[in-house]
């Protein structure tokens, strides 16, 4: 058994430094994250501050600048990211570089890299307490922009509504990039501000993953996030795993669109922790149910019976809820929807194959070990692992997969509560309304 690879320290009052040596990808990669609770109040204004700092700073208070900078680093990448941690965001900054060896004039592109990160995350563009106008401007743009996205992508549109009846006033069902009536309040000044909060309340993960001594940076960031390096700082704890119980009776709600094609979301909630002994079962579940091209739900619903679009089973580990959602004609809702119940009953008696278990064995596999195919989805890995305090490598969750068994799989089918039923209703005839496309909708499995 590989031993656990992510080696953290504390490095001051809520800062923590870890490294995951791999020399395979010849590249290294840095990423700092500053992991805040998700609250209505301040959603929208963390992620504009996300992008204004993954776009420009001080140092390169252009985007052209920036971007001159990455090429001088031989094509290196860098930007911010948002992710939600179950009740908490995180706001991550990274940068990618080739290895330090393969440069041709002997450059140090592992510091360069961490200069580079450190200037998005402490030097902004911010004079006389406000963002710089243009890049303000641009990226409040750009995110009510992505913010609208939602409505027109009905199939993403859909699976929020549902999640936010699901967990109602929960921090976890808030959309990520906030509400567009808060973003048109906010002024080049306020989101300074922002800025200035996240940095006294957040925790900071900092991850190396990939080639070079990560030792030689770590004085830098020790330096930068040194105690007192922001006036008031108080960093959040990380919030205690809530489970929420199901309604005591199930919620139902409809919207109506103009588009041809309905979208049918049923959500269940199971009492899981992100940890938890049950998750590798529910998992496994999760997967024979709807979460492969070989699920009772693609090929009985969607298949043999011609009933939807699409149909697929999620698992959300953070907040304990499997989400069924369907692309599904108008005049087929209700019989997709009592399919679909009929595919969880059978679950439930245990009506599946050794040859499913084995496809959904073989899927879920394939996907931790495709972790570790890049820097990033090793670094996004490790960083939910730390923040959920977990210490699991990608091949010890395949081990705990291989390990369970049909009777732990029929259990955790039974743990099943539902919760709601949301319809997202076409009003439109064939020619009528330009459809949507449907893309892949994924969740924290």
């Amino acid at each position: 058994m590989k031993p656990f690879p992510h080696k953290t320290t504390s490095i001051g009052n809520g800062v923590s430094f870890g490294t995951i040596p791999m020399e395979r990808f010849q590249s290294s990669l840095i990423a700092v994250s500053l992991i805040v609770p998700l609250s209505s109040e301040t959603v929208t204004e963390n992620a504009l501050v996300s992008l204004m700092l993954g776009r420009s700073t001080a140092d390169y208070p252009t985007y052209r600048l920036f971007s001159r900078n990455l090429n001088r680093l031989y094509g290196a990448v860098a930007g911010s990211s948002l992710q939600k941690l179950g009740d908490e965001e995180s706001l991550t900054f990274a940068a990618s570089t080739i290895d330090s060896g393969l440069a041709l004039h002997g450059e140090d592109l592992l510091m360069e890299s961490a200069k580079l990160v450190l200037s998005m995350v402490l030097h902004p563009l911010i004079e006389d307490g406000a963002f710089a106008e243009e890049t303000f401007r641009l990226q409040k743009k750009y995110l009510a922009d992505s913010i609208r996205a939602e409505i027109n992508e009905k199939r993403r549109y859909a699976v929020n509504q549902t999640l936010r009846l699901m967990l109602g006033d929960e921090p976890g069902g808030l959309p990520l990039y906030g509400f567009l009536d808060k973003l048109e309040k906010i002024t080049p000044q306020s989101a300074a501000e922002a800025y200035a909060r996240i940095l006294r309340e957040c925790r900071i993960e900092i991850i190396h993953v990939g080639t070079g001594d990560a030792k030689r940076i770590q004085p830098l960031f020790e330096e930068a996030f040194r105690d007192g390096f922001v006036e008031g700082r108080n960093p959040c704890t990380r919030p205690a795993f809530r489970p929420i119980p199901a309604p005591s009776s199930v919620k139902t709600a409809s919207d109506d669109f103009e588009v041809v094609q309905s979208k049918l979301c049923i959500g269940y909630r199971v009492n899981l922790t992100p940890g938890g002994e049950e998750l590798s079962a529910m998992r496994m579940m999760v997967a024979i149910l709807g979460g492969t091209a070989t699920s009772k739900l693609f090929l009985n619903v969607r298949e043999k019976q011609g009933l939807c679009y699409y149909c697929g089973a999620n698992l959300d580990r953070t907040k304990g809820i499997i989400l069924i959602d369907s692309g599904v004609r108008p005049d087929k809702v209700e019989a997709a929807k009592e399919a679909i119940f009929r595919e969880v009953e059978a679950m439930q008696k245990g009506e599946f194959t050794d040859e499913d278990i084995r496809f959904a064995l073989l899927s879920l596999q394939n996907t931790f070990r495709s972790v570790e195919e890049s820097p990033f989805s090793v670094e996004s890995y490790y960083r939910a692992q730390k923040v959920f305090g977990i210490k699991e490598t990608p091949e010890d969750q395949c081990r705990k997969l291989s390990a369970v068994t049909r009777e732990e799989i029929v259990k955790a089918a039974n743990m099943l509560q539902l919760d709601t039923v949301y319809l997202l209703n076409g009003t439109a005839s064939e020619g009528e309304a330009e459809e949507d496309c449907d893309g892949e909708v994924s969740y924290d499995g």
